[in-house]
Parts: structure tokens; C-alpha cells; sequence
């Protein structure tokens, strides 16, 4: 990797910061002995820290960096877009937000045709809880939504009250009214004997909150098609289209929030796709830039964009400064570009299928619970010799561990208010097979020595 970068004054940098940003997770760095590092550049998979140690980086960042580091394509999209219009609202038009909300629509499931941008995936989801309701107002005054525990959504004061992860929950309660959960399809812990019975389970749970609460006051159903940070749950393949026919049944909106699996995560370009439902919402963000310039998206189908816009109705009363940034929206596009035209995607699927069979030979650790994932987003579930979850304190160790031999990964935020015992492994979709080996080696000697 090219290393002509200016020399930094690391300790300088280390004192400001600690005196001066706030980051998350601090006292995971604190406790695991496992120290901030300076990132300095990157390029594909890599990055690279002010001491010059190179990083396979296997969470892409935050889920996010779809195709790597270091596409000065993107740059030069962002510059000359700055030169041109570097900013105006979307109160007027802008030919960029134009041309992505045209291209979202094309490759999202064909429901979906009308698209509100904005800056991130919690605002994306923030959006979808709004539309919901004002199209609930407009629908004999349905507001509730529900949500999924263990599920994520966000940052964002409606995102968090959806999510349904204790730690996520506790210390900004009490939350947003009218949000109701119920259990995720999460097989390796429930005591079903089959992913069948699960499916049926939830369904069922589905069809009676729905009922006790009074389908003629519940909005939407919201759910990750795979649940990313709760430790990457994959349903069964017929979990979502039994929830479509639910919705359908009872006249409730299905959100699909696809701000980690969107945009060729699965090794599809939507999770929609890969388990064939047509939402009527759907949430995106990370993959749409790939984590070069901010930006997310709310996409409706036309059922909901004409009952909230029809002649003579107030419309949708929101608006997002920065919401289709011109200069956003130019480095969106040539991103969704470069994933399209250098099928990533199909690497993605590729590429994954042989991740996912070196990281199942970790099942003959017993401190393995269960490997799960698709494409490029895997969880590798880790166990006490009794079966319940790793502490939080242990996976961090393995992690450090890990991160000491060059391969950074991630974990979930831990079930209920308990440990966070998930490795999670997202990496961009430019990923190698001899990278995959990398990981599982690393991954390997790490779970070795944990056992040691």
C-alpha cells in the first residue's frame, strides 16, 4: 500500500483526543487493554494506523464500505459536483438527487418507486416511522408499529425505540409510545426443533399482538431481513413472505430496513430479493456511498406516496437540509457504478459461500456455538462450556486478539441486557478468497488461544 502520506504527530493527536471526543464503546478499549488506534489511509480491504501496521478490515468499517477503500473515482464524482453546485434543498431540484432516486428505483423490488433522502440510515428509519403514521393518520388513525427484539434501527430517539436491545434502550427510557415488539425467528436459542416451528411460532405471535392490540390501530411492521448488530439472525426462507401475507391480511405496512443488507451484502442486491417480498417501505444507507460522503434513503411504494400526497392533502411535513445533497448523491452514484459494473454483488455471493465454509470448520471449537450468514455478513456465535452465552469480556479478549494479528472484526450488542458473545464479519465485497483465508486463520488461532 502506497505510504507517502504526512508524517503525523501521533501523541499530540492521542492527547486531544482524549481530552476532547467523545467515542463510543470506551470502556471496551479501557478494559481489554485493547487501545485506540490512528487511522491514517486505506485502500481495498486494508487500512493502515499512524504507526504504519496494515489491517484487514473485516467490518468495513461500520458494515458499510460495500467497495473498499481508496476509489478516487468517488472523489473526483464529489469534486466536480462541488465545482459545479455544491449544495442546494431538495425544496428546488438537483439533477444528482434525480438521478439516484431513478436509480434506486430501478434496482430495489419493484414496489418501491418514489424515494425521500437523507443523511444516514437512523434518519432513514426516523422517515419510515413518520410516513407510517401520517399515512396511518390518513387510514382510520393507525399509529402503532412493531418491532423485533434484538433488532437495530438507529441512533435516532425513534430508531433506539424501536430497536430492541436492552443496553441499546435503558438509559433514554421512557421511549417513543406505540412501538410493541415481538420475538425475532432466532433459531440456535429457541427451543423449536425445526426452523419450520419457529417460522410458525413468530407467525402466530405475529397474527395474535396484532389482534390483541387492534388491527385497526397498528401502522407497520418493521424487521432487518437479516438483524446485523443482534448478532446477524437470519430467519427462514419462508419467515418474511408469511409476515407480507400478515401485513396483508390485516392492512399493515411492511418496513424492510435494509441499511446493512442493502446493496449486495447478501450476495443479492437487496435481502428483499434474496427472500422474495415486496415491501411497501424500505430503509438504506451505509452501502448506498459505501461510507464515502453521508447519506440514506426512505424508498415508498405508490400506494403509500399517493395516499399521502393526493389532491388537496398537506403531504408528507418534513424536510432534511441536507437530504439529497447534490454532492452526496454524485459519490451514491458512482459508487452503485462501480458495485454494479465490477459485479461485486456476484463476489459478494461468491466470495461468501467460500467464507462461510472455512468459517463452519469453527464448529469443531466447543466454544462455537453456531456459524450463520450469506454473502458477505456472518456471525460466528461463541459458548460457554455449558452452552450459555461467552462473556462480553472473553470475545473482546479474542477480538484484541485478532486485531494484534492484523484482521479487525466486530460483535453484537448481547441478548436482552447479557453478554455480547457474536463475532460479527462484514467485509467489503471486494474481499479475496486468499482474504477469507485470512480471516478464518486469524479467527482460528484466536478461539485457539482463548481456549488455551
Amino acid at each position: 500500500m502506497d505510504s507517502q502520506y504526512p508524517i503525523l504527530n501521533s501523541q499530540e493527536i492521542l492527547e486531544d483526543d482524549r481530552a476532547h471526543v467523545w467515542h463510543p464503546m470506551m470502556n471496551h478499549y479501557n478494559l481489554n487493554k485493547d487501545p485506540l488506534k490512528i487511522m491514517t489511509h486505506a485502500s481495498g480491504c486494508r487500512i493502515v494506523d499512524s504507526e504504519g501496521k496494515e489491517y484487514l478490515d473485516a467490518m468495513a468499517g461500520l458494515w458499510c464500505v460495500n467497495i473498499g477503500y481508496g476509489r478516487k473515482e468517488i472523489a473526483e464524482a464529489a469534486y466536480e459536483q462541488m465545482v459545479q453546485l455544491s449544495y442546494y434543498p431538495l425544496s428546488q431540484v438537483n439533477p444528482q438527487s434525480v438521478k439516484l432516486a431513478a436509480k434506486i428505483s430501478e434496482i430495489t423490488p419493484e414496489s418501491l418507486q418514489h424515494v425521500w433522502f437523507v443523511n444516514s440510515g437512523s434518519e432513514a428509519v426516523d422517515t419510515a416511522i413518520k410516513i407510517s403514521r401520517a399515512w396511518g393518520k390518513r387510514n382510520g388513525g393507525r399509529f402503532k408499529i412493531i418491532a423485533r427484539y434484538q433488532g437495530y434501527h438507529g441512533a435516532t430517539f425513534g430508531g433506539v425505540s424501536l430497536t430492541g436491545q436492552t443496553q441499546r434502550r435503558l438509559d433514554f427510557e421512557p421511549l417513543l409510545p406505540g412501538i410493541v415488539h415481538v420475538q425475532a425467528p432466532y433459531f440456535f436459542r429457541s427451543s423449536a426443533k425445526d426452523e419450520d416451528e419457529l417460522t410458525n411460532r413468530c407467525i402466530e405471535e405475529l397474527d395474535s399482538v396484532i389482534r390483541y392490540q387492534g388491527p385497526e390501530t397498528i401502522a407497520a411492521f418493521i424487521a432487518e431481513p437479516i438483524i446485523g448488530g443482534g448478532g446477524v439472525i437470519l430467519p427462514s426462507k419462508n419467515y418474511l413472505k408469511r409476515v407480507r401475507e400478515i401485513c396483508d391480511t390485516y392492512g399493515v405496512l411492511m418496513i424492510c430496513d435494509e441499511v446493512i443488507t442493502g446493496f449486495g451484502r447478501t450476495g443479492q442486491l437487496f435481502a428483499s430479493d434474496l427472500f422474495e417480498v415486496q415491501p411497501d417501505i424500505m430503509t438504506m444507507a451505509k452501502g448506498l456511498s459505501s461510507g464515502y460522503l453521508p447519506i440514506g434513503a426512505t424508498a415508498v411504494s405508490d400506494r403509500v406516496f399517493s395516499d399521502l400526497n393526493s389532491e388537496g392533502d398537506t403531504g408528507f411535513l418534513q424536510i432534511n437540509t441536507y437530504g439529497g445533497h447534490p454532492v452526496s448523491c454524485a459519490a451514491a452514484i458512482k459508487n452503485l457504478e462501480i458495485l454494479i459494473n465490477e459485479k461485486m454483488v456476484e463476489n459478494s455471493r461468491d466470495v461468501g459461500k467460500y467464507l462461510g465454509d472455512i468459517l463452519k470448520r469453527l464448529n469443531d471449537y466447543p466454544c462455537v456455538g453456531e456459524v450463520r450468514g450469506v454473502g458477505l455478513l456472518w456471525g460466528v456465535e461463541l459458548v460457554e462450556e455449558d452452552g450459555t452465552p461467552l462473556s462480553t469480556n472473553a470475545t473482546s479478549k479474542i477480538l484484541a486478539f485478532a486485531k494484534q494479528r492484523g484482521v479487525i472484526l466486530g460483535k453484537n450488542a448481547g441478548i436482552a441486557n447479557g453478554p455480547s458473545n457474536t463475532i460479527t464479519i462484514s467485509p467489503p465485497l471486494i474481499l479475496s478468497k486468499d482474504e477469507a483465508d485470512l480471516i478464518g486463520s486469524v479467527l482460528s488461532d484466536a478461539l485457539r488461544e482463548h481456549l488455551s
